[in-house]
């Protein structure tokens, strides 16, 4: 088994200039035999039903990679059927009126038990966290990555090119579709990081793992960085899901404490239980009293109650019974309490 459990979250926003949201994330920390699934999509922005294309992709990644692992699918073969079903599903739909030229990209994580599997369509990005390390797993698809590759443009003017937004691969644009596969080995306390590019074109790989460290609270982490890239525009949907490796023993010992206090609640809920419905006959002075709860002490603290003192001297009672009265005699109520100690005093 691995030796960490994987927990993610994801957060998608608006922005500041787009009138729909056209990113959609998905999250599912328990995807079947020890896997997790994770995803960000982006519909094209200025194509038809670009909302639609992602929906239908990460749609299509929940429903199939879950069955197909289930069906015992490699994590990699799952997460390409998925993906290919996603493709197959946007051309299908863009057939209708109004809808043609819609795509998405798709950037997918299956972590498995010792590695992720990332899959990657488009400009949308992973990236693993290490330490104070920060790596980004995938390429983009774009025209001006493709710029920056060959030598043509630097990396610091990629980022205000007038075409960077041209994507050269996405899901819907081609019947066979051509997807990036990376196996990566991971460890406990790492964290992944997928990204819509309306964040890592506002937020820098080092900005991003800086908050993510400082931010234990995942859900929060994912709102502090969309927050970052509204407010340096929000040029357009930003979208990020964030995943933690924890080791395996710290899920271990929360279930465990869980356990423990659902077991203390029941035995408090129980212990009160008793000590409102138990009672006994016992010693107050030098007199006999009806007592409630029961004949015990922790911690020098009574669990009981004195409810009549009865005026019967203990001296009254046979000897026989004394000692077992100083111990407490148990009675079902008061009224049994009070006919046990009638007995008492009539006998030898």
């Amino acid at each position: 088994m691995r030796g960490f459990v994987a927990h993610g979250a994801g957060v998608s926003e608006i922005g500041r200039v787009r009138e729909t949201n056209e990113d959609r994330v998905l999250t599912l920390d328990q995807a079947g035999r020890g896997t997790a699934l994770y995803a960000v999509a982006d519909g094209l922005g200025g194509h038809a039903a670009g909302s639609v294309a992602s929906e239908l992709a990460v749609g299509a990644l929940r429903e199939a990679v879950p069955a197909l692992i289930a069906q015992r699918v490699p994590p990699r073969e799952a997460l390409i059927l998925g993906l290919r079903r996603a493709n197959a599903a946007i051309r299908e739909r863009a057939a209708a009126p109004g809808r043609s030229g819609m795509a998405t990209t798709c950037t997918a994580v299956v972590v498995g038990e010792r590695d992720g599997i990332v899959a990657h369509v488009g400009d949308s990005r992973a990236y693993l966290i290490r330490g104070l390390e920060v790596r980004q797993l995938t390429t983009d698809h774009s025209l001006v990555a493709e710029l920056v590759r060959h030598g043509s443009l630097a990396p610091a003017e990629a980022r205000a090119h007038a075409q960077r937004h041209v994507l050269t691969r996405a899901l819907g644009t081609e019947d066979d579709v051509q997807i990036d596969v990376i196996a990566v080995p991971l460890r406990a306390g790492d964290i992944l990081a997928l990204t819509s590019d309306g964040l890592h074109a506002a937020v820098s790989a080092e900005e991003m793992a800086a908050v993510i460290r400082g931010t234990p609270d995942l859900l929060e982490a994912g709102h502090i960085l969309t927050g970052l890239a509204n407010a340096r525009g929000g040029l357009d949907n930003a979208s990020a899901v964030i995943v933690r490796l924890r080791p395996r023993w710290v899920g271990r010992v929360a279930r465990l404490a869980a356990a423990l206090a659902l077991a203390g609640l029941v035995a408090v809920g129980g212990g009160v239980y008793r000590l409102e419905h138990s009672y006994f006959l016992g010693v107050r002075g030098d007199r006999v009293a009806v007592m409630q709860g029961v004949p015990a002490r922790v911690l020098g603290v009574p669990l009981f109650s004195v409810l009549r003192t009865t005026s019967v001297p203990v001296a009254k009672i046979a000897p026989a019974y004394r000692g077992r009265l100083q111990q407490g005699l148990p009675a079902r109520s008061p009224e049994d309490a009070e006919a046990l100690l009638r007995d008492l005093v009539g006998r030898p």
